[in-house]
């Protein structure tokens, strides 16, 4: 015992002298005599830290824990440590550890609003070193007290730059758009160049410039700029849309299906890729599914005329032209609630297109489910679906009635060849 102590008290003497390469070596002898020496391992970190060795540091404390783990100064050393390895969230984890055991702690507080300020988390930040700043203060110590009054004004200096910042970029793209909506597309085009310019990695200004470029008609430019912009951000819903309106251009529908899912997997309540795969699919011929998806932007959204009036294109193509009456008729409404009154007559111009056309059957389409739709009796899908449920009336009507729920506004027969649809996929 008494030569285990000689080394420990010669490592302390060679840490006081700053000599944290002889230290070490003392407190290796220690340990190699005691390996359940905790003061040896929470002194030999704080030496290699010194040291610059913060992986050794970090073996050091994490082995100090698990024989002592009430230590709150070896949490507080460990955070530090954390935070020269860039692991923000670890640092954060070991000064609230640390403030479990003591919440009057200080130094805990700062580490925390160190952490928290890493994260982004600049409002917490501030509320933590307010919190270490007081202590300081009741304690006498002013210099510890100054460095947290510093660092807050630090702080708000960098929340008063990011709201600069953002008000600028804000009003930047809202200029930019309003230049598009006059139609001014060159000028926006070039404003967003040279927004590029000066940051060639901004996702948001690659998004808007291929929103430009496909309307003046440069479509490849275009995807390659929405290629830039989700591989800078792949969360860029927007990207996804006008990736898939450009596609739509050129006639790649299937490309702009694959976007609208991806979007659609990121936010399922992402109404403007319903619309967009809406359109991907009425333009491939696949009404049903198109008028699946204008159905669910209705749902979400009743008071979008247009929604009525892609629904209703879809309706026509699919034959279904009391469907396509009814839509049109819900656009005329609101549009009249709104006072919008050419909009209004020309929903009435549409309604009487339709009235004037003559009625046929139904496209008929080999890929298409629901080839059958006009052809097939009520009665007899009815039948046919209560079959496959093994004759249960209720079970029919319920998984109808989901569909009713689901996709408002279709003829009946059509809710019974979709329960059947469903079903059948399902087996």
């Amino acid at each position: 015992m008494d030569r285990e102590q000689e080394f420990y008290n010669r490592g302390l003497e060679k840490a006081q002298a700053g000599d944290f390469v002889e230290a070490v070596r003392e407190f290796d002898r220690v340990l190699r005599i005691n390996p359940q020496f905790v003061e040896a391992y929470y002194k030999r970190g704080r030496c290699r830290f010194e040291l610059g060795d913060t992986t050794g540091a970090l073996v050091d404390y994490n082995q100090a824990l698990q024989l002592q783990p009430e230590r709150t100064e070896i949490y507080l050393s460990r955070g530090l440590t954390k935070l020269a390895l860039k692991d923000n969230a670890g640092a954060l984890a070991d000064a609230e550890q640390s403030l479990k055991l003591n919440h009057n702690l200080a130094a805990a507080y700062s580490l925390q609003g160190t952490a928290l300020r890493r994260l982004g988390n600049l409002a917490e930040a501030i509320a933590c070193f307010k919190q270490a700043a007081n202590i300081y203060l009741a304690e006498k110590d002013k210099q510890n007290c100054q460095r947290c009054i510093d660092n807050i004004t630090e702080i708000q200096a960098e929340q008063n730059r990011a709201k600069t910042a953002l008000a600028t970029h804000t009003n930047f793209y809202y200029q930019v758009l309003q230049k598009v909506q006059r139609g001014e597309l060159r000028q926006a085009w070039e404003d967003l160049n040279w927004l590029i310019q000066t940051d060639p990695n901004d996702a948001q200004a690659h998004s808007y410039r291929g929103m430009v470029l496909s309307k003046l008609g440069y479509h490849q430019q275009a995807i390659a700029d929405l290629n830039k912009a989700l591989q800078l951000n792949t969360q860029n819903l927007q990207a996804y849309s006008y990736r898939a309106i450009v596609r739509i251009e050129i006639g790649d529908y299937g490309g702009a299906i694959n976007d609208c899912n991806q979007a659609l997997q990121i936010d399922p309540n992402y109404i403007d890729a319903y619309i967009y795969r809406g359109n991907a699919h009425h333009k491939s011929a696949n009404h049903h599914l198109a008028i699946e998806d204008y159905s669910r932007v209705i749902k979400e959204k009743s008071d979008d005329p247009q929604a009525y009036y892609h629904r209703a294109a879809a309706r026509l193509d699919f034959e279904d032209l009391k469907g396509a009456i009814d839509d049109y008729q819900q656009a005329a409404n609101i549009y009249f609630n709104r006072g919008d009154w050419q909009k209004y007559r020309e929903a009435l111009d549409q309604i009487k297109k339709v009235q004037s056309r003559p009625q046929r059957s139904p496209r008929k389409d080999s890929s298409d489910y629901f080839s059958q739709a006009k052809s097939t009796s009520l009665t007899e899908l009815q039948n046919q679906l209560i079959r496959l449920v093994g004759g249960y009336r209720d079970i029919a009507d319920r998984l109808v009635d989901i569909a009713r729920y689901k996709y408002p506004g279709m003829p009946e027969e059509w809710y019974w060849e979709k329960a059947i649809q469903d079903l059948e996929n399902d087996r």
